[in-house]
C-alpha cells in the first residue's frame, strides 16, 4: 500500500492517507511533551530506575547470602551431631 503523511501545523494531527483511494488508514495524535527538554527527563527516569535496580538486587544479594551462612552453619551442627551419633546408619543393601 503506498501512502502519505500529511501533518497539521496548528494541532500537530498526523494523516496517513491512502494514494491511490484517497482514503484515511490511520491517525497519529500529537506526542504530548511537557517538559522543555524531553531528553534529558528520560535521562533521569533511566537513571533512577536504574538506582531502584541496584539497590533491589544488592538487598537480594544480602539476602542470599545471610541465606547461605545460616544453611552452612545447619549444616557443620548436623555434620557434628552425625559424626557423634554412634548409631550405625542402614545400609539398604543389607535389607535383602
Amino acid at each position: 500500500m503506498d501512502t502519505i503523511l500529511i501533518e497539521c501545523p496548528d494541532c500537530g494531527l498526523r494523516i496517513e492517507i491512502d494514494r491511490k483511494t484517497g482514503k484515511i488508514v490511520n491517525k497519529f495524535k500529537k506526542p504530548d511533551i511537557s517538559s522543555a527538554d524531553p531528553l534529558s527527563d528520560m535521562i533521569k527516569k533511566t537513571n533512577e530506575n536504574k538506582t531502584k535496580l541496584e539497590d533491589y538486587f544488592g538487598n537480594a544479594h544480602k539476602e542470599m547470602e545471610k541465606k547461605k551462612k545460616e544453611l552452612e552453619k545447619q549444616f557443620e551442627e548436623n555434620k557434628k551431631k552425625a559424626k557423634d551419633d554412634p548409631t550405625k546408619p542402614i545400609n539398604p543393601m543389607d535389607l535383602d
